[in-house]
């Protein structure tokens, strides 16, 4: 449920400001529902497009996931959202102990964490320990993706230690239950290598 706060007032003639502050919990996903995002990398020959499914409530070491395809991949994900494991062909590809912690729920503007985990990649046979990133809530606000037009919560990161990113922000909608925009800026000590990527959602379906 989402809890929106007072609204700023401004002199005549202005453009009003969005709310103050904001609070919205974990979202309650249906199976079936469905986001697709163009996704531009600089290690891309040219953009993508991927479609991300929720397929089910799941179990993974003894906790409960979130179970969503995209491609070939399972993705299982904390209940907040957070990616903790990778698999295809009964192989799990990637994972992060114990998740990646980029979301925090409840969102409201100011809000700050500590996210620090582990992260093994099993195909390069890499892997990254401990990781830490600070995340803060810095805005919410209205922005326009090409599914439309929402109020979202920027979430935005400071360079990390042990992880290979220098920046990344990532708008989270309510309305959407998921992210519309991410961007992020890799370094070298990246698992993919050094490079940028812009995700935009598309369309999207909720069950």
């Amino acid at each position: 449920m989402l809890v929106l706060g007072a609204f700023a007032l401004v002199g005549c003639g202005r453009k009003p400001l969005p709310p103050l502050s904001a609070m919205v919990d974990a979202p309650f996903l249906r199976a079936g529902s469905t986001w697709t995002y163009r996704v531009e990398d600089t290690s891309f020959g040219r953009p993508a497009s991927i479609t991300l499914t929720f397929e089910k409530d799941d179990v993974y070491k003894g906790i409960g996931v979130l179970s969503f395809t995209a491609g070939n991949e399972t993705l299982l994900y904390d209940r907040d959202l957070n990616f903790v494991a990778a698999a295809a062909g009964g192989k799990i590809l990637r994972e992060a102990s114990p998740s990646l912690r980029a979301f925090d729920f409840p969102f409201y503007v100011g809000k700050e964490w500590r996210a620090v985990f582990t992260f093994q990649d099993y195909i390069r046979t890499l892997s990254w320990t401990p990781v830490e990133v600070f995340w803060k809530v810095k805005e919410y606000d209205l922005v326009k993706v090409p599914a439309g037009d929402f109020r979202a919560f920027l979430l935005e990161s400071r360079p990390s230690t042990n992880w290979g990113i220098s920046r990344e922000q990532i708008w989270y909608a309510p309305d959407v239950k998921q992210p519309i925009k991410i961007h992020r800026e890799r370094t070298a000590a990246h698992y993919l290598g050094r490079g940028k990527e812009d995700w935009e959602l598309i369309q999207f379906a909720l069950k």
